[in-house]
């Protein structure tokens, strides 16, 4: 039986939603193979034509905010359909672009319908109830398939895919958002669709025995009998939220730097290349694979072994004769990270969906800040820093996610309030 707030697809909708991300994915790791183009077609420097991958992102974040007070407000309409509008709208805008700032523009309009697109379709896959693992897993598997074809389709193209190779995004956008109309959502318990129910506490288990301190849960108070306060540690969206920003930094920074860090060592242009699409093609077989492990092995062992094991083959990255074969690597140990992670916070602290929604929100910061970061570091040390740099960020992704189990089970571990008070056990 389909819970109150709970998302439901159609076989047709699930199918669209796949075509969406995928699209994504492609969208969005086909700007790097398109920054030289970019400087030959209008006329840019090759500094001037990579702030499109920032511009991206910053659309990506507004795009996330107004999904998230979509969801928040009026979770019953159907956001994705509008979202996957945007995102076409933005492609037609790139594809007529014919001096720079309209394609900034085009760039960042695209970049709202992206991340609108990809905080509505995970949030909703999130929200799906049983075999919600999975159909995050194969929703993030159809993103990191169309990451892997993007660079392949621009290599193809070369200029016309800033035309050509846009328009049909664009038609394919619009078609998606027709596909996408089966996602619905069942009507919140109490409220209706403008209320904000759906990112409201929801009672734990603890909850329904008398109150305990925990995600979503409150605690009886001592100032009377039968008399309960809320409780809402907004540090555990904080301590959420960080963790996927940590991630998706690391993974920007992975695929936006292999280019240029193996050239630097000395790797030919067309192997970086290789090497980065090799790097979204093994998350998309690690994702595959993590379908069937996760239903034998519990999400936070998958994850708390991935990040650590994601740690050491960015360090050995340094290492010029094995660094293609590292980054490779990289890709498929962090497969599982984010449609994994998603999964175990929502299962984790059931009561702050919000937890999920900040992590989406974080996700599109961390493409900002990871990349950011990573050239920071490159404009001092050089390129050879990079390495360096992405371990750090996996190392404090390690840590968060670590930080995150702990506060977990220290949740489960604390027993119920006792009380005095003669109040009806969950009630107000």
């Amino acid at each position: 039986m389909t819970e109150p707030g709970e998302t439901s697809f159609t076989r047709t909708a699930f199918a669209a939603a796949l075509g969406a991300l995928a699209l994504a994915g492609a969208i969005s790791a086909s700007y790097g193979p398109l920054l030289r183009p970019v400087t030959h077609r209008f006329g840019v420097s090759l500094p001037v034509a990579g702030t499109l991958i920032s511009i991206n992102f910053a659309g990506g974040l507004a795009g996330t905010l107004g999904a998230l007070a979509g969801f928040t407000h009026a979770p019953r309409r159907p956001i994705a359909t509008f979202a996957l509008g945007v995102l076409g709208l933005g492609c037609l805008s790139i594809a007529a672009a014919r001096a720079w700032p309209a394609l900034a523009i085009g760039v960042f309009l695209t970049g709202v319908g992206f991340g609108a697109t990809d905080f509505s379709l995970n949030q909703a896959g999130a929200r799906s109830g049983t075999g919600r693992a999975v159909r995050l897993t194969l929703l993030n598997a159809a993103f990191g398939t169309g990451a892997v074809l993007g660079p392949a389709i621009v290599g193809w193209l070369g200029l016309r895919a800033l035309t050509v190779g846009f328009a049909v995004a664009a038609f394919w956008a619009w078609a998606m958002a027709a596909g996408v109309l089966g996602i619905t959502t069942a009507p919140p318990a109490h409220g209706g669709p403008g209320d904000g129910a759906a990112d409201r506490p929801e009672p734990t288990a603890h909850d329904a025995d008398g109150g305990a301190e925990g995600a979503g849960g409150a605690e009886r108070s001592a100032d009377g009998p039968g008399r309960r306060r809320a409780r809402r540690p907004s540090w555990v969206v904080v301590l959420v939220a960080l963790a996927f920003l940590l991630y998706v930094g690391c993974e920007a920074g992975v695929a936006g730097w292999i280019p240029s860090h193996l050239v630097a060592l000395g790797y030919p242009s067309r192997v970086a290349t290789a090497v980065t699409s090799g790097f979204w093609a093994a998350m998309v077989v690690g994702r595959l694979v993590t379908v069937p492990l996760s239903r034998a092995v519990a999400a936070s062992r998958i994850v708390l072994a991935a990040c650590p094991l994601l740690t050491l083959a960015l360090a050995l990255a340094a290492v010029p004769a094995i660094a293609p074969g590292c980054y490779v690597a990289a890709g498929f140990i962090a497969a599982p990270i984010w449609p994994i992670g998603l999964d175990w916070v929502v299962a984790t602290f059931p009561g702050y969906r919000s937890a999920t929604s900040w992590a989406l929100i974080a996700a599109f910061a961390g493409g900002i800040a990871g990349p950011a970061a990573v050239a920071g570091v490159v404009s001092i040390a050089g390129v050879h820093a990079v390495p360096a740099v992405l371990t750090a960020f996996a190392g404090a992704t390690a840590l968060a996610f670590l930080a995150i189990w702990r506060t977990g089970r220290r949740l489960l571990r604390t027993p119920p309030s006792t009380g005095c008070g003669q109040g009806a056990p969950g009630t107000a």
